[in-house]
């Protein structure tokens, strides 16, 4: 409704980070960005229970995927790009310091806006991507924070554990983990119910049985995804239809453009004239 395709990096770039409440006060207090991270993923669920950030480490420093718990990551992208925008802008808060990540992704396309991105972000940022996720060298993971507040930490810490436990009842549902999965294969004409399942880790037919029991079919799943996906990508004016039907898993433009029209009764290049 405001025509603002950027609008989670917005409200994260206006956003108070306290406004988040104990989990900003409970981050603010670590020693170090590393140890702000780690605190932010354990207790994030706090104050949404949907989001789940996982710390992946090596020897060059940590990246930080953000997950989603019973949400198809493909309909929360706003949602995505303000919780990874809204940690880089507290965590600078708290250093005092315009640190940048080594790079940042998202899974969802986009072309037009990469440079506002990156000039947010100060390092190389990628769409289109397998995962949503921040890179830190272990250099930026050692930055002090001027907020450090070790009997702050140690007050805070109990009250995060008994707030943490009682919002830990997310559950996801299979139909998401599916969604999520078909999202990443599509580009490579894998989306197929094999390779999903094997991912997930179950057969074909736990996966079939799992989706009815949920009032679904892998088949509905996947043209459901591939629609919502549609409509966000026809928006975006430098994503050529040829690209649109790739990154949907299409063979050519003509399949695409047959489903489009089935999707919504109009072409692909009608509905981007008239949003043009």
């Amino acid at each position: 409704m405001l025509g603002d395709t950027l609008l989670g990096l917005h409200l994260a770039q206006q956003a108070n980070p306290r406004e988040v409440g104990l989990l900003f006060y409970v981050a603010s207090a670590a020693e170090d960005i590393g140890e702000a991270l780690a605190l932010y993923a354990r207790y994030c669920r706090i104050v949404n229970e949907a989001v789940r950030p996982k710390l992946i480490r090596s020897a060059e420093g940590v990246a930080v995927q953000t997950k989603f718990v019973d949400l198809p990551r493909p309909f929360a992208w706003q949602n995505t790009e303000f919780v990874i925008a809204g940690l880089i802008k507290s965590l600078r808060e708290m250093a005092s310091r315009d640190f940048q990540p080594r790079r940042v992704t998202f899974t969802l396309a986009r072309n037009v806006e990469l440079p506002e991105f990156e000039r947010f972000f100060g390092c190389p940022v990628e769409f289109s991507a397998s995962a949503d996720q921040m890179d830190f060298s272990t250099e930026t993971l050692a930055i002090p924070l001027l907020t450090e507040d070790r009997h702050l930490l140690d007050t805070l810490q109990p009250i995060c554990e008994e707030a943490a436990k009682e919002r830990n009842t997310g559950q996801r549902t299979l139909r998401a983990s599916v969604e999520n999965e078909v999202q990443k294969l599509l580009p490579n004409g894998k989306a197929n119910k094999q390779t999903v399942a094997r991912v997930l880790g179950i057969s074909e037919k736990a996966l079939s049985r799992g989706l009815v029991d949920e009032g679904a079919t892998y088949e509905k799943v996947v043209d459901h995804l591939r629609r919502s996906l549609a409509l966000q990508y026809i928006k975006e004016p430098r994503i050529s239809l040829s690209q649109i039907a790739w990154l949907l898993g299409y063979e050519g433009l003509t399949s695409f453009n047959n489903a489009f029209v089935r999707w919504t009764g109009r072409s692909p290049s009608t509905v981007r004239n008239v949003a043009a």
